[in-house]
């Protein structure tokens, strides 16, 4: 088993220090017009300096028309305004010798205004699938060295991979081959014009069904198909991560396992229920990389502890309060502090 602080080949072209990741994590830290705010600079330089060795954003909206966004916080990648603040982030990241990943993303049915993606026309669906693609050249412009395309959770994606939610009879639905083309056509737009040094995360979801069976084979499906589209990496999570007992672990183990049994060629990176020494140690006994949210939100210097201190165990107890606190007592975490930028954002109700 690798150790954790171990340095990794993600890709022929992409190294990173470590096999930790922070997750891709919504920190409502943005500005209202979409972009990059001064408390989100402060976030990533606490991040960067205790030694994350691939930081991945909150989703970027590559909607041309922030009305659509996931939030009214939520940062915009969907017009070349934006690359020169987005720049911010990376150039703070590179300062540690970390990757700097710009994950991209549609809102789809959990935006302000939520679309159904069965209802739109092919013509709109490659649309989409286009502001992917010109979202992801403005990252590589702006100086990321990666973007993480957003296929899990209840987005736009994920909605369209769910074989009980998709029912397109077009080139976007049907069967496995047609629910994932969608993401295989960004991801060979993406490597067409940004090149093969620029890498490609994907992040899906374990379980592709509404009621969660045992859909392994779908998921090695879409993965090979993912992989042969030209991908460096998969990040597996699963809707159910919020719903997980208190005392759950490394909660997609299996299906990570799985996909790199399945393609051992391809890196591939678990999140879910890692929150100490122990789970980090599992799942990089069964996948190359550690990705991390919650965990980070909470204390953002646990990898630096648990390396210089021995630190066992973060203080992360999964109750998931970070998914609403941050309205009402101006937190990302229970245990606190207070961000002003919060304040200014809920505070004004």
């Amino acid at each position: 088993m690798p150790s954790p602080f171990s340095p990794i080949k993600i890709s022929d072209s992409l190294s990173a220090k470590n096999r930790i990741i922070r997750s891709a994590t919504n920190d409502h830290l943005g500005n209202r017009d979409a972009t990059v705010s001064d408390a989100q600079i402060e976030m990533y330089d606490v991040l960067a300096r205790n030694e994350i060795g691939t930081i991945i954003t909150g989703h970027l909206s590559v909607d041309p028309d922030i009305a659509n966004r996931a939030d009214i916080v939520q940062l915009s990648i969907g017009d070349d305004s934006y690359i020169e603040g987005l720049k911010r982030i990376p150039e703070k990241i590179h300062q540690y010798g970390a990757l700097a990943v710009a994950q991209i993303s549609h809102a789809g049915p959990r935006g302000l205004n939520p679309i159904d993606f069965n209802e739109l026309t092919t013509d709109e669906m490659t649309r989409i699938a286009e502001w992917m693609i010109d979202g992801a050249v403005r990252a590589q412009k702006a100086g990321f060295d990666a973007v993480e395309i957003h296929a899990a959770h209840w987005y736009l994606l994920a909605s369209v991979l769910n074989a009980d939610l998709n029912r397109r009879t077009d080139r976007y639905g049907g069967d496995a081959a047609g629910r994932i083309r969608i993401v295989t056509d960004i991801v060979r737009g993406i490597r067409q014009r940004c090149g093969d040094s620029f890498g490609i995360f994907v992040k899906v979801n374990a379980h592709n069904t509404l009621p969660g069976v045992d859909d392994l084979d779908m998921l090695i499906d879409y993965a090979k198909h993912l992989y042969d589209a030209g991908i460096d990496l998969l990040e597996v999570s699963g809707m159910s991560f919020a719903k997980q007992p208190k005392d759950a672990q490394c909660y997609f183990i299996d299906y990570a396992q799985a996909v790199k049994k399945a393609l051992p060629q391809l890196t591939v990176a678990l999140v879910g229920g890692i929150y100490s020494r122990d789970t980090i140690d599992r799942t990089l006994e069964a996948v190359d990389m550690a990705a991390m949210g919650r965990t980070l939100l909470t204390q953002p210097d646990f990898i630096v502890k648990m390396r210089d201190e021995n630190l066992e165990k973060s203080r992360c107890i999964r109750c998931n309060k970070c998914f609403e606190v941050f309205k009402t007592k101006y937190e990302r975490c229970i245990f606190g502090p207070v961000n002003p930028k919060l304040e200014e954002t809920f505070g004004d109700k």
